[in-house]
């Protein structure tokens, strides 16, 4: 299963045309998510990102999600912020409950640069999919996390963050959690 995730990511990556990309590594001691953000368009009014991740733990669970989002500074009155909004679709699978999910997503991102700390910056994002837009196995689900960011290089940033990502499955199984805790993280822009 993760063999074909990895080849289907590497797909992806290889054959998009654009002009700037980005890869996204974030490590814990029991899992993985790696990502990969290309700009597909940009205007006077933002750009728009396409992200494609996928997460794995020592527990089984996966996660598959692919995404877009429009991004743009949120005005002159609060320089450094950055807000990000747009769908995001999810395929889920829970190994202990034997449950897989599917689901579209709507939600954001948010990252501040500050002021007296020019390299360093802090973001968080937000998704939450309803039952309406959950099928499979799954009543509706979401992913939550915050962090700190710090730029070593112009084209490299380290990072550390919390995230959840927690389903509510249906036939008497409740909420469980796909992936919860503190990670550290690298993203290089290309």
């Amino acid at each position: 299963m993760l063999t074909r995730i990895l080849t289907a990511l590497i797909l992806i990556i290889i054959t998009t045309s654009v002009s700037a990309q980005r890869i996204d590594v974030t490590l814990k001691q029991d899992s993985a998510r790696f990502s990969y953000i290309s700009l597909i368009g940009g205007s006077t009014f933002g750009r728009t990102e396409m992200t494609t991740g996928v997460l794995y733990n020592e527990d089984g669970n996966n996660v598959v999600n692919v995404g877009l989002q429009v991004i743009d500074v949120a005005g002159s009155k609060t320089p450094g912020l950055e807000i990000g909004v747009g769908p995001r679709f999810y395929y889920l699978k829970h190994d202990d409950s034997d449950s897989s999910a599917a689901s579209i997503a709507l939600g954001g991102q948010l990252r501040y640069k500050l002021p007296r700390v020019q390299r360093m910056a802090i973001m968080g994002n937000a998704f939450y999919a309803p039952s309406i837009t959950s099928t499979l196995d799954a009543e509706n689900m979401y992913e939550i996390s915050f962090g700190a960011s710090y730029e070593l290089l112009p084209s490299a940033n380290v990072y550390i963050l919390f995230r959840r990502i927690r389903a509510n499955f249906t036939k008497g199984i409740g909420t469980k959690n796909i992936d919860n805790g503190g990670s550290v993280g690298m993203s290089f822009t290309f």
